[in-house]
């Protein structure tokens, strides 16, 4: 007979209270795995350093393993004899890991931290909430085209004074 597990309330460790013959404990490790993962994303820069950080990420939680991408292969070299020592550290920060955790290996791929430069640069954008749009009939649109109006009353142009009116309404 199957249970039918629900994941909310439940950590990590509460694993160990389900039988091995269950089903759903395999999705609900990964289901966990997860969470730890993003947990280790949150506090990579406090277990390796910000230097560090900031030319290594932890990628992926395969099997035992923890793969770590680095900017060049010197940091993997590097990395790869202090990985007993960041593994401790990993598990300072997240004790369940414990038993997740049993190596780290070391990858090298440049593109993965242009990506995540470009991506940083790009977000401060993104996350601006865009201003509301004044309607037409609205008191406030209706001050800011008559203050408009005045500001490019010398525009000849009647299309060009229309588009600098709907520029100026628009920004203001």
């Amino acid at each position: 007979m199957f249970k039918k597990l629900r994941f909310g309330g439940l950590n990590y460790r509460d694993l160990d209270r389900f039988k091995e013959h269950d089903l759903k404990r395999d999705e609900m490790k990964s289901f966990y795995q997860t969470f730890d993962f993003l947990d280790l994303l949150k506090k990579w820069p406090a277990i390796v350093g910000p230097k560090m950080s900031k030319v290594t990420s932890p990628l992926k939680i395969k099997n035992d393993s923890l793969f770590v991408v680095t900017t060049h292969s010197t940091y993997s070299h590097e990395l790869s004899y202090l990985a007993e020592d960041i593994k401790r550290e990993i598990f300072k920060a997240l004790p369940e890991l414990k038993n997740v955790i049993k190596k780290l290996a070391f990858e090298t791929q440049e593109n993965y931290f242009k990506e995540r430069e470009k991506t940083a640069v790009e977000s401060p954008l993104q996350l601006q909430p865009a201003k509301p749009k004044l309607h037409p009939q609205s008191p406030q649109y209706k001050l800011l085209k008559v203050e408009a109006e005045r500001l490019f009353a010398e525009v000849e142009d009647p299309e060009l004074r229309s588009m600098m009116i709907s520029i100026y309404i628009q920004t203001n």
